[in-house]
């Protein structure tokens, strides 16, 4: 007995009508404005050789990926990331090209994502990636290109939250623990956890990097946090990162973006391969990041050629949700014309149908055994006119 055969995997879903031409939309206008950029598209293979993704910098987990086996046995994943396979092509085919290389996808990536978690296992990710520049400039192109990202989506309100990888890595380096304690922290700083966050501080003693961490989750807002970050640091790592995102945010500001933007001291990616600037992005209508980023400097070079990088990826899936929440996208056109061929003239129907079809007009063949079948299913569906193909030619009733 075929137990499943009639409902989607957990974690994924049929897509239907409004819901296609939502992403589609979306789809549409991302590529239309990374191209103007002069990004050009990529496309990853969706199986990938597990080994692409088993590094310590990917920060996935092992049960979070779709696993399989190929004929000789090499284990293979479902793409659970873009960034990862295209710092490969980078590494590999594309390894003597002129840098900077400016490259853009849309694909889909598969992720295992815990039961009523409100996250699909199946998404549409939309990106670029700006490969073999480094410094302030390309920092700056990225975040920019980012924010225009959301508005060119229609989005009525959304928050670029920006952070630095580096300052929380100084910041984990100078606390007595290890790894594994290291990203339980992040953890905690990054849902904002504030008893545990404490908790697990008090069995490390008392140390600036404590006093610091103990603060990360509430080092969120205006030029402001810098401040008071800077009052309470004196590393020298530390003290570089906040230098830095100063000086982006004032850059920014210059544009007129900065009411677009928080600062986030808390923001710790579980991606582990970014190293510098590390931004996210937020929608009014969508509780979910629908777009993430940041610098990665040392990742490409895990694939053989050692590249600066940065790059941002954004959610279609959650766009599309929260443009057909807010009504933005209207029902599929009705039908203009239905068209019946009687016996005999059903290519001469279909040929009316196509000069239709040219003059912009939206036409239905019907499939209908008789005029009066014909005639009923139009009343039926709403369609407004009739077009009857028969050997007198071809007569048009108006419904």
């Amino acid at each position: 007995m075929n137990k499943y055969s009639k409902i989607t995997p957990e974690g994924t879903r049929d897509l239907l009508f409004e819901e296609c031409d939502a992403r589609r939309s979306i789809e549409y206008v991302l590529s239309a404005l990374f191209k103007a950029r002069g990004y050009k598209k990529v496309i990853t293979p969706t199986l990938e050789f597990f080994d692409v993704f088993n590094r310590e910098s990917s920060g996935l987990e092992m049960e979070s990926l779709y696993s399989l086996n190929d004929y000789t046995g090499r284990m293979m994943v479902l793409r659970p990331d873009s960034t990862l396979p295209i710092a490969r092509v980078a590494a590999t085919r594309l390894k003597d090209a002129q840098y900077p290389l400016r490259l853009y996808y849309n694909q889909r990536v598969f992720h295992r994502c815990p039961s009523f978690s409100g996250h699909s296992d199946e998404t549409t990710q939309g990106g670029i990636e700006l490969i073999g520049a480094n410094g302030m400039r390309s920092d700056l192109e990225i975040i920019t290109t980012a924010i225009d990202a959301l508005n060119s989506c229609g989005a009525p309100d959304f928050r670029i939250e920006i952070g630095h990888a580096g300052f929380f890595k100084a910041l984990s380096l100078a606390l007595n623990t290890n790894d594994e304690m290291r990203a339980q922290i992040g953890e905690f700083i990054e849902t904002k956890n504030f008893a545990a966050l404490n908790d697990l501080l008090n069995t490390l003693g008392e140390s600036e990097a404590a006093t610091v961490m103990r603060s990360l989750p509430r080092l969120f807002g205006d030029i402001e946090v810098l401040d008071e970050a800077e009052s309470i640091c004196s590393g020298k790592d530390e003290l570089a990162a906040l230098s830095y995102i100063r000086k982006l945010f004032l850059k920014l500001s210059e544009m007129g973006l900065g009411n677009k933007i928080n600062i986030d001291l808390g923001l710790v990616h579980r991606n582990n391969y970014y190293t510098g600037v590390v931004f996210r992005g937020f929608i009014e209508g969508s509780g979910l990041t629908v777009l993430s980023g940041g610098r990665y400097d040392m990742l490409i070079g895990e694939f053989g050629k050692q590249l600066p990088a940065t790059g941002f990826g954004v959610e279609i899936d959650a766009l599309a949700n929260a443009m057909l929440s807010r009504g933005d996208i209207p029902p599929s056109k009705a039908v203009d014309v239905l068209v019946f061929g009687e016996d005999g003239y059903e290519m001469q129907a279909l040929a009316h149908a196509r000069e239709l079809n040219a003059e912009k007009l939206i036409c239905e063949n019907c499939v209908e055994e008789s005029p009066e079948g014909a005639m009923a299913y139009a009343k039926n569906r709403g369609i407004k006119r009739l077009d009857i193909v028969n050997g007198e030619g071809c007569k048009t009733f108006i419904l």
